[in-house]
Order: structure tokens, then C-alpha cells, then sequence
């Protein structure tokens, strides 16, 4: 057995149990919710999806307490079992794949349950990956590997289900996954997507500067990179939140200026964010940057509207992108009393309109 524990206030504890049954337990801090999804295994064979219901309980005011249904079903098998969970319409071809960040997995935010019910009102289901990063397990992984994962999904909503247009939708370090997507995903897979929708886009290196010793943090990195320039980032260095584990070449990508998380900082040029951000300018494709004026992980001296004009422009312009500005919200947009949430879930909802 398996234990990650996540200080994200919706997680409390992810458990996973190996064969011959699987079972999928997910706590939930602020409530003690318990989601279970048991089914046997027979070899190698995909089974045929499991209908489920996956509830969040929580004391917060803006968090639902529906529950959403679907199903839950492999997308890999080797060489180790991945799991999505998807809800909406079974017979449609339309899916919009949603992505936490850091110590995320299902339901991440407060709004994913009103998200959902955006997507099946559109005729879109939506579709929530486990992946290796999901809860504890990205302080091993990188971008690279998070995109590997996702063009398998992608591949097998296209093999098994018949897609025809796919939105990717990545919340705070998932709207990395989602940029990288579209440079590093197979071609074929690629073409699938016809949005990507980042909601807080921050920089995890300048959010790292809120916190902890600048001087020991400059010697960790500095360390780290040594680390991955003698060929050895799979090296473990450094215990993040206390009990994620990360590798030198992870610790770099996220601390390090121009390591390959390093999407949105304030501080990188027009041409460095062009560097980053000038793949998405393709026909065909829409982007929708989605900035919270609150968030608690950017740093006061940052231009928050600024910055939004600067990533439309690297983007390609407002003939590729546009960016939607919310107010007082904070990260996950759980504040202010939902309101920024039902903006961003009907913002979500016209664009999926416009894409299909």
C-alpha cells in the first residue's frame, strides 16, 4: 500500500492497493469523504469502464457537495495501470481532459463538479487523469513525462472512444502540462486539440521566492543543477511540503530561470516568453489565459494584467488567444463566494461552444 498525503485543504488521503482488486479511496480534508471504485483484473485486458460516483464534502462555503457521476476506466495498462474518471454524455465525441497541479488529482479545485456540468450541458464530457504526478508523485516526474501520459489518454479517447476534438484545461502547474502539450504530444494526437484553457498560469519559481530562506534556496538549486549537468537528476535532494520527495532535475525545472516549467514568469523577456509560448499560435487552436488578481502565489510586485497582455501577445495575438481577468480571486478560485468560479466555468462553456 501506497500512502499520499497532500496539503491541498480538498485532500486529506489518496490510497491505492495493487491486484487482484483495485481500489480507489480518496479523503477529503474538510469533510471525510471516502470514494471507492473496486474492480477485478484479467490480465491485460482493458475492462469495460466502471460507473461510479465521485462526492466532495466540504466545510467551505463555495465547495459543491454533489456528487458526479460517471465512469472510471484504464487508459494504460503497461507498464503500469493509469486511470481516468469521466463524466457527461457517454455517446459523445467531445472531451475536455481537466489537469490539477501540484498535489492534485480528482476534483482539484471547488469548481470542478460546475465545470462538468458546463461540459455535458455543451455536449462535452469531461475527463479527470490519474497520472505518476498526480498527488505526491510529480517531485519524480517532469513535463516530459506528464505529456507522455496525456497523448496516451488523448490516443485512447481517439482509439477507443471515437474523439474528435479534445480541450485540455490545466489548473495552476497543469497549465504547464498544457503548453507542453502542444510543442512535445505526438502530431496525431496534437491535432486533436482544438483549446487549451490555463487557469493561474503563475511561475512556481516566483512563487518559491514568498516563502523559506532565499539564501538556501539559491544553494539548493545551485546544487541541483550541478546534479543534472553531471547527468544524475534523478537524484532526490529535497523533501518539498514535508513529504514529496524531489529529484534534482525536477527541483531545477521548477527553481531554476529557464528551467522547463519556467512558463510564466514576470521577469522573462517578450522574446523568452515568445520562446515558450509562440507554438500555440496555431490555426485552428484557441487559447484562453484565466488570471486570478488575488492569487496568494504571485508576488504583490507583479503586474498581474500586465503579464495577461504580455502572454496573449506571445501567444500569437487575440486572433490565437485572449486572457479573462477575475477580481479578487484567489488560486483555485474557492474566493470570492464562487463567484470567480461560475465566471471561469461559463467563460469555459462559450469556448467549448466555439470550438466544437
Amino acid at each position: 500500500m501506497q500512502n499520499f498525503w497532500s496539503l491541498d485543504r480538498n485532500y486529506y488521503e489518496y490510497r491505492y492497493m495493487p491486484p487482484p482488486g483495485l481500489r480507489l479511496a480518496l479523503q477529503l480534508s474538510a469533510g471525510c469523504v471516502i470514494v471507492a471504485a473496486c474492480a477485478k483484473l484479467r490480465g491485460q485486458r482493458l475492462l469495460p469502464s466502471l460507473r461510479l460516483q465521485v462526492t466532495r464534502a466540504c466545510t467551505s462555503a463555495t465547495a459543491s457537495s454533489s456528487a458526479l457521476e460517471g465512469r472510471l476506466y484504464r487508459y494504460r495498462t503497461r507498464p503500469s495501470s493509469l486511470q481516468a474518471f469521466e463524466s457527461g454524455p457517454a455517446d459523445t465525441r467531445k472531451f475536455c481532459c481537466y489537469v490539477g497541479g501540484l498535489t492534485d488529482g480528482l476534483l482539484a479545485c471547488s469548481y470542478v463538479e460546475a465545470l462538468a456540468e458546463e461540459c455535458a450541458a455543451r455536449g462535452w464530457a469531461l475527463v479527470q487523469p490519474i497520472m505518476s504526478s498526480s498527488y505526491a508523485g510529480y517531485g519524480t516526474g517532469s513535463l516530459d513525462r506528464d505529456v507522455e501520459e496525456l497523448a496516451q489518454l488523448a490516443r485512447y479517447l481517439q482509439t477507443e472512444r471515437g474523439a474528435t476534438a479534445i480541450v485540455l484545461a490545466g489548473h495552476s502547474t497543469g497549465t504547464q502540462d498544457a503548453v507542453h502539450f502542444m510543442s512535445a504530444a505526438p502530431e496525431d494526437v496534437r491535432s486533436l486539440v482544438r483549446a487549451i484553457v490555463l487557469q493561474a498560469p503563475v511561475s512556481d519559481r516566483e512563487s518559491a521566492t514568498l516563502e523559506g530562506d532565499a539564501a538556501e534556496r539559491a544553494a539548493k538549486l545551485k546544487r541541483a543543477e550541478a546534479l543534472v549537468a553531471e547527468g544524475k537528476g534523478d537524484t532526490l535532494i529535497d523533501l518539498q511540503y514535508g513529504f514529496v520527495p524531489l529529484t534534482a532535475a525536477r527541483y531545477a525545472s521548477l527553481n531554476g530561470r529557464g528551467g522547463l516549467d519556467d512558463m510564466f514568469s514576470s521577469d522573462l523577456s517578450d522574446a523568452e516568453l515568445a520562446g515558450r509560448l509562440r507554438h500555440l499560435a496555431t490555426p485552428g487552436l484557441r487559447t484562453l489565459f484565466v488570471h486570478s488578481l488575488a492569487d496568494e502565489y504571485v508576488p504583490p510586485s507583479v503586474d498581474a494584467e500586465a503579464l495577461a497582455r504580455r502572454f496573449v501577445t506571445a501567444a500569437g495575438g487575440p486572433a490565437f488567444a485572449s486572457s479573462l481577468l477575475l477580481p479578487g480571486a484567489k488560486h483555485n478560485l474557492a474566493s470570492p463566494d464562487g463567484e470567480a468560479a461560475s465566471e471561469f466555468v461559463r467563460a469555459v462553456g462559450v469556448l467549448l461552444s466555439e470550438v466544437a
